[in-house]
């Protein structure tokens, strides 16, 4: 039988949305996607600065005659800031809306109902997070028919044109995706737009390991690129080999990583099919929550699941906090379709 239950909003953290972003596939298998490739700041209770991650040089010195040392800063704070929005879910459902056609002879077997319904709820909440992560934008107005969640809290790409606005990210380090560019159509055109990512690297970022860095693409330029490695018969110099075995589709050691979500959801922005594609260092998109915020009587409870006999319902609602930032935006090189 399934139970009513509630947890506070560490447990929340620590077995919902910490294992959402934890990269928990063992080391050297494929990219899995998406929330795997932000580095998490669990503290934010409204706003914090951004830690610099970048590798430190200059730290070195001559030594002289005196007993003086000069201590040098290995990290600091830069002026840039990550914030979190307080958001929620919550749905409602019975089991006579669920026990419905084939699934009536499911009925006495009352543990399908609550074995299914709250994951779809969880696996629901992480969807939206998702396309929030890389898509939000709180200003945004979207479409009573609108099947992604892109206006809950401002994304990776919100910030990233701020950034190319504002001069952070160089008009050198950005390519303009045409209107109506097929890359599965036309393989050459996936693998200059690649190249053209690389080429762009600013000359710090060069200096970086290419296992520290990666390509984000949407799905057709993938495939696209793909194509042209098949058609030039340069196959093996397009895939890095891991350590157990399994190839990884990369551009000159860089593995190129897909992000499924992408395509449909600047097509839904767009209204027409668009793409985009971010070379950067690995761990630079930052997700910030709060793994101490809750709602409810205790103000600590995360997650919720209850019967109401009244209703005959069953009801669950969570609440967190969520943001994002780069933790580097001067190590992007981005190309993208324009939507609104």
């Amino acid at each position: 039988m399934f139970e009513t239950f509630s947890i506070d909003s560490l447990a929340f953290f620590e077995s919902i949305i910490q294992p959402a972003f934890a990269d928990i596939v063992p080391a050297g298998f494929p990219f899995q996607g998406t929330l795997n490739e932000f580095s998490i700041m669990d503290n934010v209770v409204s706003k914090r600065p951004i830690i610099d991650i970048r590798r430190v040089q200059n730290i070195l010195q001559r030594r002289d005659a005196s007993c003086d040392i000069n201590y040098k800063k290995v990290v600091g704070a830069t002026t840039r800031q990550i914030s979190v929005e307080e958001v929620y879910g919550a749905t409602q459902f019975c089991r006579n809306e669920f026990y419905t056609g084939c699934l009536k002879d499911f009925r006495a077997n009352d543990p399908l109902f609550g074995n299914k319904i709250l994951p779809f709820f969880q696996g629901a909440v992480n969807v939206d997070i998702a396309s929030n992560a890389y898509f939000g934008d709180v200003d945004r107005v979207v479409g009573v028919n609108a099947q992604w969640s892109t206006n809950i809290f401002d994304g990776i790409f919100k910030w990233i044109k701020k950034y190319i606005t504002a001069g952070v990210i160089p008009a050198g380090q950005t390519i303009s995706i045409a209107d109506g560019t097929d890359y599965t159509a036309n393989a050459t055109a996936a693998y200059t737009l690649i190249k053209g990512l690389y080429d762009k690297q600013p000359v710090l970022m060069s200096a970086f390991a290419d296992s520290q860095k990666a390509i984000y693409v949407s799905k057709d330029i993938a495939a696209g690129y793909e194509d042209y490695l098949i058609s030039t018969g340069t196959t093996a110099q397009g895939y890095t080999l891991l350590t157990n075995g399994i190839e990884q589709l990369s551009y000159k050691g860089i593995p190129i990583l897909v992000e499924q979500i992408w395509k449909p959801i600047i097509s839904e922005l767009k209204g027409s099919l668009g793409h985009a594609a971010i070379l950067t260092l690995r761990g630079n998109f930052v997700f910030a929550t709060d793994k101490n915020y809750g709602e409810g009587e205790d103000g600590k409870t995360a997650l919720e699941v209850w019967y109401e006999k009244k209703d005959m319902q069953w009801y669950y609602r969570l609440f967190l906090k969520a943001g994002t930032q780069m933790a580097l935006p001067e190590f992007v090189v981005i190309a993208l379709s324009s939507w609104s």
